[in-house]
């Protein structure tokens, strides 16, 4: 099979750190053309990666590539918009996390994706973390029964970027919320495979700079449909690092990073390189062999990780309200 060509929206780190990921499948798939504002950028895209089709805008990029498939990587204002425009275009869609800023824009993606019979991917990219994969499989086999409580944290210095980034304004990033929350609502959802039914959230902008106005800390309860509690606390200050938490009614799985002790009822658990879960364990294999194959994505779908913006965007809301808020429940009222 001709490996499938690709077109990349932003040749920033995320933008770089794909492209190094799709070059170690180039039987599946390479990128054969790249949109990117920036001259210096285009340039280094040129020089490092060998990408000699080189766009400013979109819109004549869509146009002029015969492409299957778009990387979005670009600021999280643009998502939605980005995604938009290639999925009515005809292409299959990967959306670098977070998914979309709001709501209604997730639900539009998904929408014009089904629409158009394409795939539409959020770059979710700790389910295939083998640490977070394997308390997945533990979960699924039942191992601490049902869950009623879990606690996590992820808090570490630094935002991803200085005082100059699009990421340090919340108008373009969304803030902590999308910046970090979509990673972790995410796993924490995907883990129990329930969605979020209410939310109470504190959030803060604490960084003194004037050059920055992000939310950067984040404390949320959450509580899903089937009704389990999840603690999270985030944070751009402070290196405490990643843990979580899983409690259930017969035991507890604690897990202190992606890399490090996997504890199950106080026994330490070895370590597993590769875990079976449904679809690849790697993150662009699965997205271009469902295109390759015509199926659906097994991991990291918009429709499912719609619910994730969902989570996100009610706790934001409550953070600006005091209240608690109702988590949306998506169009049709049910989990996808």
């Amino acid at each position: 099979m001709t490996a499938i060509p690709t077109l990349l929206v932003g040749g920033g780190r995320m933008g770089t750190a794909h492209l190094r990921g799709i070059a170690r499948i180039p039987e599946l798939a390479a990128v054969t053309a790249a949109v990117e504002p920036h001259e210096a950028h285009r340039e280094r895209l040129r020089r490092d990666h060998g990408i000699e089709r080189l766009h400013d805008d979109l819109g004549s990029a869509l146009e002029a590539e015969p492409v299957e498939a778009v990387f979005v990587c670009t600021p999280n204002h643009v998502h939605a918009r980005y995604a938009l425009a290639c999925l009515r275009s005809g292409r299959h869609v990967f959306v670098e996390k977070p998914l979309a800023l709001t709501v209604g824009d997730a639900d539009a993606m998904v929408a014009a994706a089904e629409a158009g019979g394409r795939l539409l991917m959020s770059g979710q990219t700790l389910r295939f973390e083998p640490r977070l994969r394997q308390v997945k499989a533990l979960l699924d086999g039942g191992r601490i029964g049902e869950v009623r409580h879990v606690l996590h944290r992820r808090m570490s210095p630094g935002r991803g970027g200085d005082e100059a980034s699009w990421f340090a304004r919340q108008a373009e990033s969304g803030g902590i919320l999308p910046g970090i929350g979509s990673h972790s609502f995410d796993i924490l959802l995907w883990w129990l495979g329930d969605r979020a039914a209410t939310a109470y959230a504190v959030v803060r902008a604490l960084d003194p700079h004037p050059a920055v106005d992000i939310e950067d800390e984040v404390s949320m309860v959450a509580v899903t449909r089937r009704g389990a509690i999840l603690n999270v606390a985030l944070s751009f200050h402070h290196p405490a690092g990643y843990e979580w938490t899983v409690a259930g009614t017969g035991g507890v799985i604690q897990l202190a990073s992606t890399s490090g002790g996997l504890i199950v009822n106080g026994d330490p658990l070895e370590p597993q390189p590769s875990v079976t879960l449904p679809g690849e364990e790697d993150i662009h294999r699965e997205f271009f062999t469902a295109i390759r194959d015509g199926r659906p994505l097994a991991q990291a779908a918009g429709a499912e990780v719609r619910h994730t913006v969902a989570l996100a965007c009610a706790a934001g809301e409550s953070g600006r309200t005091g209240r608690v808020v109702a988590v949306d429940p998506g169009p049709s009222g049910a989990g996808g």
